[in-house]
């Protein structure tokens, strides 16, 4: 018989490979015309095979149609690199025209490796490729790694194949506590509307993430004009004392706070006024607070209202002074335009105000409100947190009477009316107790208790102590000349309010500046022109992991720890971490496959190393 030419193979086997595409074509458009030209198919193989037996096999087994072949197979492969694969239909309009996309429909060759026609093509190189091996047969010693290389291809397809058809891909939701025997199944990534039942159950103990160590950067944004876009921003690691060039710029990093928080403390200061640090202490925690002694910040309530401390720098000088500190007051600070003046005023009580007006201090809400009924001013309970005072102006000329409500928390609020002579009000009122103890604690360390309007008792401070049941107050600190600072601090090692300053410096002019990572705006210098945010670098975790209980037939036969690489092996069912909630610390996405064909594919790996092995050891 003439030997066929390499064109010939080339020509049949791709006629052969055309009538594959027209089967796709068929199965995908009219299934019970496929199932004719399947059965056309092979009664054609059934009819060359009796014809003549001989010429099937030598076209089958022949070396020239494998070079064909493996020429068809890698443009198959390359088409199926070139195309989109297994992806959403949004995807494949946005690269392809809606006529390309119906052709790749056609053809299945948007899932190319899965297709009839692939299958098909393999299936017949594999044939190839057996044929072509048993052509050596007998096997020698010599031929064993040559029989082996050639197997393995044929065993490795033939895996490959097998998982194809009969695997199992999904995914489970899973929440903490929850046991589930069951799985959604997944086609190209999309979850289906089908389950498919297990003979186990698996249910998730815990789930937890490991994030990296934090790492803030300052990051600045720079563009040439506030109408054009920034361009990719320069990352600081937020270290303090480090300068950085940022252009025709510096920077330098002044202070970094991982949790940041402000105190008040208690400084020296030659313009002050005498104040105190005082502190107290329960079993459990320690309150720190500052007072001085001036009108409305000299004064502190005692837990639960048990009583109340008033700080005085010296001691009263007798009960009489010492009950008027202890009595409630109502401080007016008056501006007018001949001068400028604060009262200690009581109710009922009639003082000069200004040049033409007296003022009679006639009425003292705790809490303002006005009655939607009547229209009249009540109080909402006696906790003063709206307090106002009532005045009358009353006209020293003519005996007119103007009414008029000012208010402490909103000094410029007046209802419309004008206070007279043009002057302006500021009300503070000064609260006490009733029928609970006021303790009047001076720098002296002496400590005068005052009930109800008379003087109860007078003892030393020991050890700057005031003991109660539950608590104590501890006097920390006296100062004569002193002023309140905000002190700036980490409240805890925890990165909980990340907090940066900065200097900005450029054309001679520098800028302080203060930001924190919760600031969801960029803060701006140069008229727009530079950004500045804090941000942490490593805000992916670093890994995450559920951990599992597999419950079969009621009774927990095994746990695991399911990790990105590690993954739940049962009853040869594979469960991969595949995903996580950010916002939900009990989700975790379980992804589930089953691989009947992925041990036959290790096989044939086996044998492709066996045989090379054996083929180089026995040089032919």
């Amino acid at each position: 018989m003439k030997k066929k030419s390499l064109g010939f193979y080339f020509l049949t086997s791709g006629i052969i490979i055309l009538y594959f595409f027209l089967l796709q074509l068929l199965y995908n458009v009219r299934r019970p015309i496929f199932y004719g030209g399947a059965v056309l198919l092979a009664l054609a193989f059934l009819f060359f095979l009796v014809k003549d037996r001989k010429a099937v096999y030598d076209y089958l087994s022949s070396i020239k149609l494998a070079v064909a072949l493996i020429v068809y197979t890698a443009i198959a492969v390359i088409m199926g690199t070139l195309i989109l694969q297994n992806v959403q239909e949004s995807q494949y309009l946005q690269h392809y025209s809606v006529g390309f996309y119906k052709f790749i429909k056609l053809f299945t060759l948007q899932d190319t490796y899965h297709s009839l026609w692939f299958m098909l093509l393999v299936g017949l190189l594999n044939i190839n490729l057996l044929l072509c091996t048993f052509q050596k047969w007998p096997i020698t010693k010599k031929k064993i790694g040559f029989f082996l290389i050639h197997l393995s291809i044929f065993v490795i397809v033939l895996g490959g194949s097998i998982s194809a058809i009969w695997g199992i891909k999904g995914y489970i939701h899973f929440h903490v506590g929850e046991t589930h025997n069951d799985f959604n199944l997944t086609r190209y990534n999309e979850m289906l509307d089908k389950k498919h039942k297990l003979d186990f159950g698996v249910r998730l103990d815990k789930f937890e993430i490991e994030y990296y160590p934090p790492d803030y950067r300052v990051y600045v944004y720079t563009r040439k004009s506030t109408d054009r876009d920034f361009g990719k921003p320069y990352s600081l690691k937020a270290k303090e004392g480090e300068v950085y060039k940022v252009n025709n710029a510096k920077l330098k990093i002044l202070k970094f706070f991982k949790d940041y928080n402000q105190k008040e403390v208690l400084v020296h200061n030659e313009d002050g006024v005498p104040g105190v640090e005082v502190l107290l202490k329960t079993n459990s925690k320690t309150i720190s607070g500052l007072f001085f002694d001036t009108p409305g910040r000299d004064r502190f309530f005692l837990p639960n209202g048990e009583g109340l401390v008033i700080f005085k720098w010296k001691t009263p000088k007798n009960n009489k002074e010492a009950i008027s500190v202890a009595k409630e007051k109502y401080i007016l600070t008056i501006n007018c335009a001949e001068g400028n003046k604060t009262l200690s005023v009581e109710l009922g009580k009639t003082y000069d105000f200004s040049k033409n007006y007296l003022v009679k201090v006639d009425d003292f809400v705790p809490s303002f409100s006005i009655d939607t009924k009547s229209g009249k001013v009540v109080s909402k309970g006696d906790n003063p947190d709206n307090p106002a005072l009532h005045l009358i102006f009353i006209n020293k000329n003519n005996g007119e009477k103007l009414e008029h409500w000012t208010f402490q928390n909103f000094p410029e609020f007046s209802h419309g009316k004008k206070i007279p002579d043009g002057c302006s009000i500021k009300f503070l009122y000064i609260p006490s107790m009733k029928d609970k103890p006021v303790y009047i604690v001076s720098a002296e360390k002496d400590v005068v208790e005052v009930l109800n309007g008379k003087v109860k008792k007078k003892f030393k401070l020991e050890n700057n102590e005031l003991v109660f049941n539950n608590y104590k107050l501890v006097f920390n600190k006296f100062d004569e000349k002193s002023s309140l600072k905000l002190e700036e601090y980490s409240a805890s090692d925890k990165y909980k309010n990340p907090v940066v300053k900065v200097l900005w410096e450029e054309n001679g002019k520098s800028h302080e500046l203060q930001f924190s990572a919760k600031d969801q705006k960029a803060t701006f210098l140069d008229n727009g022109k530079v950004a500045l945010l804090l941000r942490d670098k490593n805000t992916d975790p670093k890994a995450y992991r559920s951990y599992v209980t597999v419950i079969d037939h009621g009774k927990e036969v095994k746990k695991h720890v399911i990790e990105v690489n590690s993954p739940l092996v049962y009853h040869g069912y594979y469960f991969y971490q595949s995903n996580y909630d950010p916002k939900d610390p009990n989700y975790s996405g379980i992804s589930v496959s089953k691989d009947p064909g992925v041990y036959i594919v290790y096989l044939g790996f086996f044998m492709l190393t066996i045989g090379g092995i054996l083929r180089f050891y026995f040089k032919m």
